[in-house]
């Protein structure tokens, strides 16, 4: 069953009630009436309270009904109106879902680039067509129809902008692009790997580089305590170390 036709039982079964009650005042009150005028019998209810038979409670009973009926009767209109109102609304919230569910077919349809047309009355046209014959769309009137037509030649140009072939490009494209950063991130990784190692190395230079500088600077200052084996303090007067060296 269809959300309409749901909805059109809903208002029959709203409305029959509504019927069914306005009746019943109608009735009892009726009945109450020609009772006082002595036109018909009261109703009749046997009933006793405290052993004591209470013949009236029949014409009380019925007095109360009558009232309470007339009481409730004259909320319906105002009940009638709210039930207007929901039913207004209801159909409102229908009409809006089915003419979502046309437009959106009419404009990917339209962004798959179907419909040739370019001139306003045309355009509307072909598309109301292509509404009508969808198998989806077969339970929607043909208002509805109209306006989600016309609704999606407005927005031609919005669907021209993104059409699927142009969506695709821009998809492809950002997943090249996407491609691209994720090589780019792996070698500059890479590079920063490269970079701590050359660092490292050059750590390691320049620590083998103090160290042997500290011990060639100790075996000079070894060697200074030997005569004649420390570097000469001035030139020309190596011929005086060696003449040492000898008579030693």
């Amino acid at each position: 069953m269809s959300k309409q036709a749901l909805l059109q039982v809903m208002t029959v079964g709203q409305t029959l009630a509504i019927g069914l009650i306005a009746a019943a005042a109608i009735v009892s009150t009726s009945a109450t009436v020609l009772a006082f005028a002595g036109l018909l019998p009261w109703l009749d209810v046997n009933a006793t309270f405290g052993g004591a038979e209470v013949v009236w409670m029949g014409q009380a009973l019925q007095i109360g009904v009558s009232a309470l009926l007339v009481l409730i009767a004259g909320t319906l209109p105002a009940a009638r109106r709210v039930m207007r109102l929901e039913a207004t609304h209801r159909r409102f919230a229908v009409d809006m879902d089915d003419v979502t569910r046309a437009y959106r077919a009419a404009h990917m349809a339209d962004r798959a680039e179907m419909f040739e047309m370019r001139r306003e009355f045309d355009a509307v046209r072909e598309r109301y067509r292509y509404l009508t014959d969808h198998p989806e769309l077969s339970d929607i009137d043909a208002e509805l129809l109209t306006i989600a037509a016309q609704m999606s030649e407005q927005s031609r140009e919005l669907a021209a902008e993104f059409s699927d072939d142009k969506v695709a490009r821009a998809r492809e494209s950002l997943k090249q692009r996407l491609k691209d950063s994720e090589v780019l991130k792996d070698r500059i990784q890479s590079a920063f790997a490269s970079v701590r190692e050359i660092r490292r190395m050059m750590d390691e230079v320049d620590v083998e580089e103090s160290t042997v500088a500290s011990q060639l600077q100790r075996l000079r200052d070894e060697l200074a305590d030997f005569d004649g084996f420390g570097p000469d303090p001035e030139p020309g007067k190596g011929k005086g170390k060696v003449a040492h060296l000898k008579s030693v």
